[in-house]
């Protein structure tokens, strides 16, 4: 009986070519914001951020967590508990045969439980935000996020407008320095997305002063 062509590149996402990398911080430290930078550096082919599975500028699969109304159900969603999230994510995984993945998470255990979701082979590379980013970019991303309840998705707004236009906030543009394959200096404009969740605008609501 031959096997079917999606169900072959499954398989081949356990071959030793694909490595996964992963990028851990506490909620808030800016993993997102860094997400691109990381992905340069190590030349990773996709990103695995809060339920998505992102491409370049693009959404390919799976369902944001930023759209959930309650902190509880993005936490599904960001950990793959649909089977229909995690049966589309994988099928496009298996459509690109990556050769390397970046995870996002808050913990090694989250990571470790994205990756067996998915099926994925075990972490070639740990990486900390510490890593990536200074005690001061940590902190301004923390005071942010407590203050305004602002998020980051790593894709450019229109995919955001697209697809969860009721939580667009702003769209940034950063410059990324880094090198050619050649060795030579190279510059990217990559564009992210400012969200505000529903669940995220009642946490990061400002208290009142009481007189």
């Amino acid at each position: 009986m031959a096997i079917p062509a999606v169900i072959k590149r499954v398989f081949s996402l356990f071959s030793p070519r694909l490595k996964v990398y992963a990028l851990v911080g506490k909620s808030g430290t800016g993993k997102s914001f860094k997400a691109k930078n990381v992905a340069q550096r190590f030349r990773i082919d996709l990103i695995i951020d809060d339920g998505l599975l992102i491409k370049g500028q693009k959404i390919l699969s799976g369902r944001s967590a930023k759209r959930e109304k309650g902190i509880l159900s993005a936490i599904k969603t960001a950990l793959f508990a649909n089977p229909d999230q995690v049966e589309d994510v994988k099928k496009a995984i298996a459509a690109e045969t990556p050769r390397r993945i970046l995870i996002i998470g808050t913990s090694v255990k989250m990571i470790e439980r994205i990756r067996n979701t998915l099926g994925l082979p075990p972490t070639h590379k740990l990486i900390m935000i510490q890593d990536v980013a200074r005690p001061e970019e940590i902190e301004t991303a923390l005071r942010i996020r407590s203050e305004q309840g602002k998020h980051i998705i790593p894709v450019p707004a229109l995919e955001i407008k697209r697809n969860y236009p009721h939580i667009f906030f702003e769209s940034i543009k950063i410059l990324l320095q880094g090198r050619a394959r050649a060795g030579t200096p190279q510059e990217n404009v990559v564009e992210k997305t400012v969200v505000r969740p529903e669940y995220s605008r009642i946490r990061g609501k400002p208290k009142q002063k009481t007189i």
